[in-house]
């Protein structure tokens, strides 16, 4: 049986909270965990695959000195979720450091009973 849309929006939401607090404290463990395996990025860094975030995570090129998410909303489409959020962000990516504000969609996809951070897209804007 599913879950009603309401109960798997705060799921979605807990599942984001859990992976900016992963990143920030370098858990791989959890990202891994958090993360389909296929999982993709459109954003201002390099790489574009779970695989090269969690080893950029572990070895330290990519850090967070703050990162906070604001104005989340959650819209669920059968089995995939859309997790809009406004991310302030101060991070150092391979000795440059970075910050500033940006619009960000998580898509989570339900396989096999299972919900799972599928595709992260992150845009700079001006605040």
């Amino acid at each position: 049986m599913t879950a009603p849309n309401s109960q798997i929006e705060r799921d979605l939401k807990q599942m984001s909270s859990d992976w900016v607090e992963a990143l920030a404290r370098r858990d791989t463990v959890a990202l891994d965990r958090i993360m389909a395996d296929d999982c993709t990025f459109i954003y201002p860094l390099e790489g574009d695959s779970k695989q090269q975030f969690i080893a950029d995570v572990a070895s330290g090129d990519l850090t967070i000195d703050k990162m906070t998410r604001e104005n989340v909303e959650v819209r669920v489409y059968g089995q995939t979720g859309v997790l809009t959020g406004l991310d302030t962000a101060s991070w150092n990516y391979k000795g440059r450091h970075i910050s500033g504000y940006y619009r960000t969609i998580h898509v989570y996809a339900e396989r096999e009973g299972r919900w799972q951070l599928v595709a992260i897209q992150a845009c700079p804007i001006q605040q």
